[in-house]
This record gives structure tokens, sequence and C-alpha cells, in this order.
């Protein structure tokens, strides 16, 4: 057994291979043992089967599925609306429910065209690992037997914390979904740059139907004037 362990931990990707690449070139310094990749690994992004072929050359990789993965593979999405009068009240609900709808059937219709949905499909709901110190590691992706609603944020109480761990059996819990990042034991942060405009130029150029939703969080505004236009 290894004296210590290094492992690497990613999530939320969401078919951004750019900022995949571009993580992966940063640890490659690091001599890491192992990845983990806690879930919500295709949707959205430009690049979903490439990002499955990425993650399965790591060493020691462990994946799982997340709620959007979840989505891609049954077509279930989570509605934007309270009730069906909340729908009919706003246009704008009905399109982004519309408009999701497309972006799950266009990453489903490439990974199946790639071969990969299979991969997506075998994705357990968690991971599990032993550190040589003895430790139990939990990998989930919001919370130990969820992966969607409440995930671990640093702001969550106590009382709701034990509610959302219990029975987890575990002496560490790492999870994805809220984005945020925690402090743990011997834990590293690492904030990684990467091309944004590469990422929102080949949205564009694979008529993604989730462009404008996906530009808006690469580049924190709801919409994107690009360089040849503006030149």
């Amino acid at each position: 057994m290894l004296a210590c362990m290094r492992l690497g931990v990613i999530a939320d990707i969401r078919g951004n291979d750019v900022a995949l690449r571009a993580i992966l070139k940063d640890a490659d310094q690091m001599a890491l043992d192992r990845w983990w990749a806690l879930g919500d690994l295709v949707l959205f992004g430009p690049r979903p089967a490439e990002v499955l072929d990425l993650l399965s050359t790591l060493p020691g990789i462990g994946m799982l599925r997340g709620n959007t993965d979840r989505y891609v593979l049954t077509g279930e999405q989570p509605a934007p609306h309270a009730t069906v009068g909340d729908a009919v009240g706003s246009l704008d609900l009905v399109q982004r429910y519309v408009a999701m709808a497309a972006g799950i059937a266009w990453t489903r219709g490439v990974l199946d065209q790639a071969g990969k949905l299979a991969t997506l499909a075998s994705l357990p709901s968690q991971l599990r690992l032993q550190l040589p110190s003895g430790a139990n590691v939990l990998g989930v992706h919001a919370s130990p037997g969820a992966d969607d609603g409440p995930g671990i944020e640093p702001e969550i109480s106590e009382e709701h914390l034990r509610g959302l761990l219990a029975g987890s059996d575990a002496d560490i819990i790492i999870g994805g979904h809220t984005h945020w990042i925690t402090d743990g034991p011997a834990v590293t942060q690492r904030t990684i740059p990467f091309d944004a405009d590469a990422v929102i130029d080949d949205l564009q150029g694979r008529h993604h139907p989730n462009t404008e939703f996906s530009t808006s969080v690469l580049s924190g505004q709801r919409r994107r004037v690009s360089k040849r236009s503006s030149s």
C-alpha cells in the first residue's frame, strides 16, 4: 500500500474539454496517483464525448453520475416552474424548459453517435476509497444518496449538514454540484484559467441549442459580441 496518496478531484465539467485540458496540463506537475470526477460531466458544453475520452485516460480514474448526466440518459429535467399556472404566465420559463430539453437531446445524440452512452449509463452514484491512513473517503455529486437538491455548501447549518450526511459511513465526504470549494484535510485548491472564448466559439460552430445559456455562464453576461463582429 502507498504511504500516501494524491487524489485529484474535479466535478461539473459539463462537456467543456478546453477547461478540462487546462486542468490536466496543470496537474502534470503534481504527480497524482488517482482521479475522481464527481458528476455533471457532459451536459451544456460542446464536447461531451471528448470529455469522457479524456477522463478515461487518467490514472485510477473513478467517475460518477450527476443529475445532469441522468437527464441525458432519461430525458427528464427539473421543471423551471412551481405550477402549471406559473408556466402559462411566463413565456421565459417555457422557453428555458424547451431549451434545456433540446440541449439534453443534442448531448444524447452526440454521445450515441460516438458510442459513449453506455459509458455514461454505467457510472455509479457514489465512489469510495480508503486512504493509506485508513480513512474512508466517499465521493458523491450532491449529497450521499442524492444527485440533486441541496448539496454540501460552506454556509450550511450544522443541523442540515448532519441530516445530509447521516448514514454515509465515511470519514471524509467530497461532493460536486454546488460549485463551491471547501477546505479539508491536506487539500490543495487549484484555480486554472482557460480560454472561455474558444469554448463559446465551439458552441456556436456546433450549433449547440444551449449556446446562449452557456455563453452567459462563461462570459458573465447574457449576450456576447464576438471579436469578429466588434472589430
